[in-house]
């Protein structure tokens, strides 16, 4: 009785085709690494230039509606106290309680502030100067050549700031340059001040 005994062998990887195997997956990670480095990058730019517009175009949008708003104040003074490239004080119902607040924008630092006062007694009288103030916008980075505030008249024609003759102001232009790291952002907006028109008001 012959019997054929064959040996099976188990093939193993060589140590080369170890080290050639190690430097492709490697390769394969660093590229993958790569591209989720990237698609972080491009994610935060995104959320980030989101974040800043939202925030500058909505206290932009509030502003506005402010100075749409403008009137008469409470004891009979004119609309528009002072017009300047970067600090404007009006009289408007800013939180539309029928009370005609003193409103005061103006620039501290980088920050877009604005400063409320309330009338008080009778006849009402207004505080000098302003009773509380906040935060509209940050990272303000409006130069000296890049005024935050332009004028203009009821023909439309610009006004050189400050402005001398107030009782001429019936539109402002909003211009603001917010700071971000992937490049600054301009916002651009108008607003006419309707109560001061002859054409229509409001409230």
């Amino acid at each position: 009785m012959v019997c054929n005994f064959r040996r099976k062998y188990k093939k193993g990887m060589t140590i080369v085709e170890l080290i050639i195997t190690m430097g492709i997956f490697s390769l394969v990670m660093i590229g993958v690494s790569q591209l989720f480095l990237k698609s972080w990058q491009n994610y935060n730019f995104v959320m980030h230039t989101n974040d800043s517009s939202v925030a500058a175009n909505k206290g932009v949008s509030d502003l506005v509606n402010v100075l749409r708003r403008v009137s008469e104040a409470d004891n009979g003074s004119y609309a528009v106290t002072s017009a300047n490239s970067f600090d404007l004080k009006i009289y408007s119902d800013i939180d539309k309680d029928n009370v005609t607040e003193k409103i005061h924008y103006y620039l501290n630092g980088t920050s877009l502030m604005v400063g409320i006062s309330n009338p008080s007694g009778f006849p009402p009288t207004y505080p000098s100067g302003d009773d509380t103030s906040k935060v509209v916008i940050n990272n303000v980075v409006n130069t000296s050549s890049q005024p935050l505030f332009y004028y203009y008249d009821g023909s439309n024609n610009a006004i050189s700031a400050p402005v001398g003759a107030i009782n001429t102001v019936r539109m402002v232009k909003i211009n603001l340059v917010i700071y971000r790291k992937e490049g600054n952002l301009t916002i651009e907006s108008y607003a006419s001040m309707r109560n001061l028109s002859d054409h229509d008001a409001i409230k």
